[in-house]
């Protein structure tokens, strides 16, 4: 028979002993968790050609613009869209516009001038706001649609100064 140590012996009685130490577990605080969300159909998908794109509305001298509200001529673009799913959009142009014209995009050096994007019926496109018009958006039985819009130059003061007049705006296309 073996006999311990009594080093071995202290060991064993401090381990068996261990547990009667440790702290009592307390219960914590219960609550809940609440999930929301939901479920929407999918919108369309921007066709590669029309997800960035460049529209060239020209040079026009400032003698274009004597008055407010003239217009340059308006330039054509289309928006393609894939993979829709019948139904009602909404469209919208975000960007900066300038003071007390939010129909106008603002341009980066011409000043008394602005950028207004147009639907194919001549209806001004508010920016920074979604427009619903279930025309806009109007799907094929191929899942296909194309969003028809013209850009032009006008002017919202009297004097107009020449420079560059680009300007960019994002643009989104949601299901409703």
């Amino acid at each position: 028979m073996k006999k311990f140590s009594n080093t071995a012996f202290s060991l064993l009685a401090l381990a068996l002993a261990a547990p009667s130490f440790a702290p009592i577990s307390a219960h914590a605080a219960t609550g809940t968790v609440n999930f929301q969300g939901e479920i929407v159909q999918s919108t369309c998908d921007v066709v590669t050609a029309s997800r960035d794109q460049t529209v060239v509305i020209g040079r026009y001298p400032t003698t274009a613009f004597k008055n407010v509200g003239d217009t340059s001529a308006a330039k054509a673009f289309n928006i393609g869209l894939e993979n829709c799913e019948p139904g009602s959009y909404t469209v919208r142009f975000d960007g900066i516009t300038p003071t007390g014209h939010p129909e106008l995009l603002a341009v980066d050096v011409a000043k008394g001038v602005g950028i207004e994007i147009l639907d194919n019926n001549e209806n001004i496109f508010p920016i920074n706001q979604e427009v619903t018009d279930t025309a806009l958006v109007a799907v094929d039985a191929d899942g296909l649609a194309t969003v028809h819009l013209k850009a032009r130059y006008k002017s919202f003061a009297q004097a107009v100064t020449a420079g560059t007049a680009n300007a960019s705006s994002q643009f989104s296309i949601e299901y409703r």
